[in-house]
């Protein structure tokens, strides 16, 4: 897969490298007016929140990553500078990071379903606060993906009906298989539309983003059954 991206990406790099400097700077001053919004949202508080932010030409593919905080390092967010959704994007990864350390998680790709359902919840909330306006795609869908936004909600029953039975299953197999694969439904990122509609389902409820912050991460996958669960649901 990477290889493919690689390939795909190489002939486009030569018209990117001029303007790396003023990406790098607009990047870095983006980044820390996110972080300063995330932790608002997220009321943080004096908590001592560090966040490692890494700055890297990608593959034009629109992705980034966040690390929980591993043997004394801090939690990490990895982000490409071509992203064309940078803001958002960003603001998303930067949840992920703070979220980390306000509830101790551990665990990384290949966590419970559940768990993964939870922070990518939590994370697409808080970037819709960060940069509000915006229709519910630009903070669930990949950016240019304009399909999978109404397929995730023609499809929302089906789909959390296929993933409830899963969400205490763990490790990369059946990550792979509700992030980059085809899913129950055929639909890629099926864990982010579930996420999407458990978050939709806490927050009529009365949950507050920072109560949800705080979460421990060994009551994610429960949280995210009982918000998937038809009584619990609108």
């Amino acid at each position: 897969m990477a290889r493919s991206l690689l390939d795909k990406a190489w002939p486009r790099y030569p018209s990117l490298i001029p303007v790396l400097p003023s990406l790098a700077r607009s990047s870095e001053e983006s980044a820390r007016e996110l972080f300063d919004a995330d932790n608002s949202i997220l009321a943080s508080g004096d908590a001592p929140i560090q966040v490692k932010l890494i700055l890297i030409v990608g593959q034009f593919d629109n992705n980034a990553y966040s690390i929980p905080p591993i043997d004394g390092k801090p939690a990490t967010t990895v982000m490409s500078v071509e992203n064309t959704a940078f803001r958002r994007v960003l603001a998303h990864e930067l949840a992920h990071a703070i979220h980390f350390q306000l509830a101790g998680v551990t665990n990384a790709f290949g966590a419970p379903v559940g768990e993964t359902m939870f922070v990518e919840g939590l994370a697409m909330r808080t970037a819709q606060r960060a940069e509000p306006g915006r229709i519910d795609a630009d903070y669930a869908a990949m950016p240019g993906d304009t399909k999978w936004m109404p397929r995730c909600a023609a499809n929302k029953d089906r789909i959390i009906r296929g993933i409830l039975p899963d969400l205490d299953k763990s490790g990369a197999d059946v990550a792979m298989k509700y992030t980059f694969g085809k899913g129950n439904t055929g639909l890629q990122r099926e864990v982010y539309c579930a996420a999407w509609f458990a978050f939709d389902t806490l927050l009529d409820q009365g949950h507050t983003l920072p109560e949800l912050a705080r979460i421990p991460e060994e009551k994610m996958v429960e949280t995210m059954r009982t918000a998937l669960t038809p009584a619990s649901r609108r």
